[in-house]
């Protein structure tokens, strides 16, 4: 059943010269503001409850006017007081609707006596408050049909207006419920911009991405803390964090000033507006060194004068700027335009000159709508960048198309090399898109994120090669044109040279890149086969001498001890035949190296008992009810700490350049994890490693 709530003045109660209205509750399904059934006083003096029940003080009390209390910036405290009754027997709840009131003390008073007092406010630990959500719930117990005078007493250094209403909890849910979407949306929104300027930062290492999105981080990171998200969820039980909230507020305007000067190039189109602004980086500094005194209200005061005489004079050099041409400032214009209209309608809010909005802000509305155009923007700029660098490419190219003109008219023979050079590099090429294609078809086998960026890492770096030499080779062929005019032929025979040394290059990083391709497609194939009943014992002892044989019949020198310490009683157990193979593969080859690499490094030393380095790789099986484990040892380099972590991701390898694609430890781990198994690395730099794998028994 749905009631009417009617909050109707039915009694008048005596309150010193005042009538004072009782609020009647009779509705369960809808909040309600009281502002205009309650009754204020400000003054610095009256702390205590005590001196407010005294008779002189209640005669002082004045009748509000408003729905919501809205009172701008002061520093004293203000007293509310008001009478409730209920005829429904249900709980209600006062809500103080802003989450940036420093202290509230809510007293209930009978015959004058303080019967009941409730603390709360963003100086308390957030686990004290009656109800654990971001703005102020307090539970009036009132019983049935009786009427109870409360005294409020709130005190805040933030702008004081917010929402007084009285509801049941199950209203309120209602209620935060579309706050805590807007303000969802919002925070989602922006997040979105500062991941996107964050991937730009990382592909064009330009830093104008990283200044913006300090400034949205500062922006949101201040909206957070109005809201109270950012103390619940981050510093609950240190509410001394809220005094500085302001300090948000001074970093925007840092952010913002170091943006505007790179996004408008201020020092090279404006340079007087561009001394001018570093006002605005003392002023900012100045708004932190003041959080961080008394003069906290002073700060505020001073961080809100700042963003608008900042934004001000951002929408001059933004005007400067584009009559000198630079096209996109004509959306910097526009998102400061948007900024300013917001800051304004929240400073007319804090004057009481327009109405509270309830569940979102003017400034968050207009600093949405200033990141998104300011993005815009940066996209806009990152255009005219390319236009320019289009129009420095096609002037570029029209100068070598009449020197490859002058050099044809000289010397025919030499174009057919240049010919020649070219089809070479223009094959290599192809292969290489080749090879990009079957990378394509592998990684969609695959895992498609993490390995489509480090395909394309792995492809750039033999595809740098291939085109830089290429540009030395074209450059080589122009001076040997010239020299071939001139008659100096020893010089031409040294630059011929230079030029099959580059051609032997391309080939090299050619091969580099099949090599990868190939590793690919194996990585891909994972995971393909059936599983059987096998003897982990056979190809534990196989793989070792297998690996060991294929080292030695590379490097004939080469001799290490290998250890076996089987457990017979394992048995056979249900694998992936030839992928666990591959893993053991992949370890003792691992394995084998790293003790080569040593005995390369010790072969003149002597250990402290006078000996030479021996170098030893052992496998050893053992068991447990549920599992089968199979420890690869070796005494060889190990593997720094500080690497542990990176070892099973594709493509990393510590091995030098052309030695190891790096996928196969990372297909080894892909492999056991698909058997439900684990790989564990226990090393110490220096003196070796254990690899140590964990395969389930299974049925």
């Amino acid at each position: 059943m749905k009631f009417c709530m009617l909050p109707v003045l039915l009694l008048l109660q005596l309150a010193g010269l005042n009538a004072q209205p009782v609020i009647t509750l009779t509705d369960t399904s809808h909040w309600h503001p009281i502002g205009k059934y309650t009754s204020y006083l400000k003054h610095a003096r009256f702390s205590n409850i005590n001196n407010i029940l005294r008779s002189d003080v209640q005669s002082q009390f004045e009748l509000y006017k408003q729905d919501s209390p809205n009172f701008g910036s002061i520093a004293d405290a203000v007293w509310f007081r008001f009478a409730v009754t209920k005829q429904i027997d249900k709980e209600f709840y006062l809500q103080i609707g802003s989450a940036f009131i420093d202290s509230i003390a809510l007293y209930m008073v009978i015959d004058n006596q303080v019967q009941q007092a409730q603390l709360s406010g963003d100086n308390y630990v957030f686990s004290q408050r009656a109800i654990k959500v971001t703005t102020f719930l307090f539970p009036l117990k009132l019983p049935l049909g009786t009427t109870q005078t409360y005294f409020l007493r709130t005190k805040t250094m933030q702008p004081f207006f917010f929402p007084l209403r009285v509801g049941t909890l199950s209203s309120f849910m209602e209620d935060s419920h579309k706050l805590d979407l807007l303000q969802g949306i919002y925070v989602g929104f922006m997040l979105l911009i500062i991941l996107y300027n964050l991937f730009l930062f990382f592909s064009t290492k330009e830093k104008i991405y990283l200044y913006y999105v300090a400034y949205v981080v500062s922006i949101t990171w201040f909206m957070s803390t109005v809201f109270q998200y950012v103390f619940e969820f981050f510093w609950p039980g240190l509410p001394i964090i809220n005094q500085y909230a302001v300090a948000s507020t001074a970093f925007t305007i840092l952010t913002a000033t170091v943006f505007t000067r790179a996004f408008l190039h201020t020092k090279k189109l404006v340079p007087r507006l561009h001394s001018f602004s570093s006002i605005f980086i003392g002023w900012g500094i100045l708004v932190i060194v003041l959080v961080i005194t008394p003069f906290k209200l002073q700060a505020l005061m001073l961080a809100q004068a700042g963003i608008m005489v900042m934004a001000i004079y951002f929408l001059v050099a933004g005007i400067a700027v584009l009559r000198r041409g630079y096209h996109p400032a004509k959306f910097y214009l526009l998102a400061w335009g948007f900024l300013i209209v917001g800051f304004i309608a929240a400073i007319l809010e804090t004057v009481n000159i327009l109405p509270v909005m309830p569940y979102i802000n003017s400034m968050q509305i207009g600093s949405a709508i200033e990141v998104m155009l300011l993005s815009f923007a940066l996209a806009d700029r990152i255009n005219t960048y390319k236009k320019q660098r289009e129009e420095a490419q096609a002037k570029a190219l029209s100068m070598a198309h009449e020197k490859a003109e002058l050099i044809q008219q000289q010397n025919i023979l030499l174009e057919q090399k240049v010919n020649e050079r070219t089809i070479a590099v223009t094959n290599s090429m192809n292969e290489l898109k080749q090879a990009q294609a079957q990378l394509v078809q592998s990684e969609k086998m695959a895992s498609l994120g993490e390995l489509t960026a480090g395909i394309a890492h792995e492809i750039q770096n033999p595809l740098n090669f291939v085109n830089n030499f290429s540009d030395v080779n074209k450059e080589l062929l122009a001076e040997l044109k010239s020299e071939l005019d001139q008659e100096n032929y020893e010089e031409v025979r040294l630059l011929v040279k230079s030029i099959e040394e580059n051609e032997d290059r391309i080939s090299l990083h050619g091969k580099r890149a099949d090599s990868i391709v190939k590793s690919m497609l194996q990585h891909s194939r994972k995971n393909k086969g059936v599983k059987e009943a096998t003897n982990i014992n056979e190809i534990a002892d196989e793989y070792l001498r297998l690996s060991y044989q294929g080292l030695r019949s590379k490097n004939t020198t080469f001799n290490s001890s290998i250890k076996t310490g089987l457990d017979p009683a394992i048995g056979s157990i249900n694998i992936v035949r030839q992928d666990i193979e591959r893993v053991l593969l992949n370890l003792f080859n691992n394995a084998f190296y790293a003790v080569n690499e040593k005995l390369n490094a010790e072969r003149l030393k002597l250990n402290a008992e006078g000996k030479a380095y021996e170098p030893v790789v052992s496998v050893r099986t053992s068991q447990t009810k549920d599992k089968v484990f199979i420890s690869i040892n070796d005494n060889g380099i190990g593997i720094p700490q500080n690497l542990l972590d990176k070892i099973f991701q594709p493509f990393f390898t510590t091995k030098p350049t052309g030695q190891g694609t790096g996928l196969g430890l990372s297909l080894s781990y892909d492999i056991i994890k698909a058997h439900d198994g684990k790989i564990n690395v226990e090393t110490k730099e220096g003196e070796g490693t254990v690899f140590i794998v964990e395969l389930p028994r299974g049925q």
